[in-house]
């Protein structure tokens, strides 16, 4: 522990005090002070970055919540594209349907044209062969 404290520090405290054994207690004494500060410090130090530790990790999220947070979205994932095939599927059967639905009533309006064509042709027709 001696040589502590610096050089300049050594010297101002045996010229402020005359009796060098005094200076030397009076050095020694600041040195175990300021040793016994660091110490502490040290100590500190260890307790603080454990506490910090121990706050992070409460906060930051584990890898294994994670994983469940990840696997839990993907089956939400699949769950959503079986819902929209679903959908589309139900879409397609109704598109299907109103198409069968329109040529249905487009083949229902030609016969409809195509008879009252047929009935006036052969009214002129008559008309004609009289």
């Amino acid at each position: 522990m001696h040589g502590y404290l610096p050089y300049e520090i050594t010297k101002s405290v045996e010229a402020v005090i005359s009796d060098p054994e005094l200076a030397k207690k009076v050095i020694e004494a600041i040195e175990k002070g300021l040793y016994s500060i660091e110490e502490k410090a040290k100590e500190q130090k260890v307790i603080i970055k454990t506490e910090l530790k121990d706050e992070l990790t409460k906060e930051l999220v584990t890898k294994d919540e994670l994983k469940a947070h990840e696997e839990r979205l993907r089956k939400e994932m699949e769950e959503i594209r079986g819902e929209i095939k679903a959908t589309e599927e139900k879409l397609r059967t109704e598109i299907h349907k109103w198409r069968a639905d329109t040529i249905k009533w487009m083949f229902i309006f030609w016969l409809g044209q195509i008879a009252t064509f047929t009935g006036i042709l052969i009214s002129v027709l008559k008309l004609m062969l009289k």
